[in-house]
């Protein structure tokens, strides 16, 4: 049973309240397409997209809510929210219970409490509870046979969206999701939209990167001796208040591996608390490297594939041809990043523009994490084997111009929201306001000497 607190009637003369306000932002970025957002903010039932960062948004019944982008939350009244994506906290007034979270793996009601939820790959539901109890149900799609499940405080399981799948029990993690914001430090939204775009879609100056021969011997120890006399590139990223983020990127091959190295500037460096057991697919929320590539020779360069989101955010229907395109395993996307309450290089494969096939992990890679002596940055070394990135029998060649992009991130000082990015190595031909993680086409040169 929903226990509902009445809602206002605003009487003779009185201007009805807003369903909430905005009261507090944090690195916040507009979906791509959608409106800003700002402390203060009046806002009212409906659809609320982020790119990226954490919004807080406090009901007039005094549920206030925290979301996690890149995510839409549809807010549907006092009492009742939708997530379709992204991560959301909810914290109840003492005394008031019944609110009431929708995802397509199940609907969560709040028994007097405050509780997380996260949609992940598959449309799968994680739910945690930090305080009192939670009842989950089946929603509109799932089996009418799945029984109501009672989580309290210090449990956390996962629901599939599979009709009568049954909840797989999680370990709780108290630092996995942003519970509370603090006055945003970040570099603001403010200025010119042109601003704007550099720093959500990067100031990419180069199209290109040499990926050289790797010398014999090669030892993944983060210390780049044997990368002497091998340049890739090197940027800052747009709107940076200070000379303190920067990033030098390198690659290399040889028969076996695909080599991967950057020095990164980094005030905050090696904090990210991101669980690569749980939360794989979110490996760059507290800081680390994604460089995406393409192991297609037959199609060379520039890269074809678009993934879900292009299509959706600009309300067009994808062929059957395009949709096939999107299956490409070797349009591969990768996240490096290092866990710093395990001390563990991880690694996250994605394969296709469709995201479904991710891979944490996986055996046979090598990676490794050194701090700057003056504790203002760090470097990193990888080797991934050809064969994790769909070209095993059929690997880069010498004379290869194949596509890649670089995605540098830098974390907050908690390890747990990235702060700020850096685009390198882009297709310069194609419009800025394009996610490179989207579209395949937006990646620049990887060229094999």
């Amino acid at each position: 049973m929903l226990v509902a607190t009445p809602v206002e009637t605003p009487g003779p003369g009185l201007t009805a309240r807003p369903l909430a306000i905005v009261t507090q932002t944090r690195f916040l970025l507009p979906a791509e397409g959608g409106r800003t957002f700002a402390v203060g903010q009046a806002v009212e039932s409906g659809s609320i997209a982020l790119g990226g960062g954490a919004l807080e948004l406090t009901l007039r019944n005094g549920v206030v809510l925290v979301l996690e982008g890149p995510g839409e939350l549809d807010l549907g009244g006092e009492l009742f929210a939708t997530l379709h994506g992204g991560n959301v906290v909810v914290r109840m007034p003492e005394g008031m219970k019944g609110f009431v979270v929708r995802t397509p793996a199940t609907d969560v009601l709040d028994l007097g409490t405050e509780f997380a939820v996260s949609i992940g790959p598959g449309n799968a539901t994680d739910v945690q509870v930090y305080d009192g109890a939670i009842i989950t149900s089946a929603g509109p799609r799932q089996g009418a046979n799945r029984l109501p499940k009672r989580l309290a405080a210090g449990e956390a399981a996962r629901f599939l969206s599979q009709p009568e799948a049954r909840p797989v029990p999680m370990a709780f993690r108290p630092d996995r999701f942003v519970r509370r914001l603090p006055a945003d430090v970040g570099i603001p939204l403010g200025g010119s939209s042109e601003n704007d775009d550099l720093r959500h879609y990067g100031p990419a100056q180069q199209a290109s990167i040499a990926v050289h021969p790797a010398p014999h011997g090669m030892v993944i120890d983060g210390l780049l001796e044997e990368w002497d006399g091998r340049p890739g590139f090197s940027g800052r990223p747009a709107g940076t208040a200070s000379h303190a983020e920067w990033a030098d990127g390198r690659m290399m091959y040889d028969e076996t591996f695909l080599y991967i190295a950057a020095h990164v500037g980094d005030p905050m460096p090696l904090r990210s608390i991101i669980d690569p057991e749980i939360d794989g697919n979110w490996g760059w929320r507290g800081g680390g490297i994604q460089v995406r590539i393409s192991t297609d020779r037959e199609m060379g360069w520039p890269a074809v594939g678009n993934g879900p989101a292009y299509y959706g955010q600009r309300q067009m229907e994808p062929t059957a041809e395009q949709e096939e395109l999107a299956r490409n395993p070797r349009l591969v996307h990768l996240t490096m990043w290092f866990h710093a309450p395990t001390k563990t290089p991880c690694l996250t494969i994605n394969d296709g523009m469709l995201f479904a096939n991710i891979t944490t992990n996986p055996a046979g890679f090598r990676g490794a994490f050194v701090p700057d002596a003056d504790g203002m940055g760090y470097t990193m070394e990888y080797a991934i084997p050809w064969r994790l990135l769909g070209c095993g029998d059929d690997r880069p060649q010498r004379g290869d111009v194949l596509a890649a992009v670089w995605q540098v991130l830098w974390g907050d000082e908690a390890g747990r929201m990235r702060r700020e990015q850096l685009v390198e190595i882009r297709n310069l031909d194609e419009p800025l306001r394009i996610n490179v993680w989207e579209r395949a086409a937006t990646w620049g040169r990887a060229e094999y000497r």
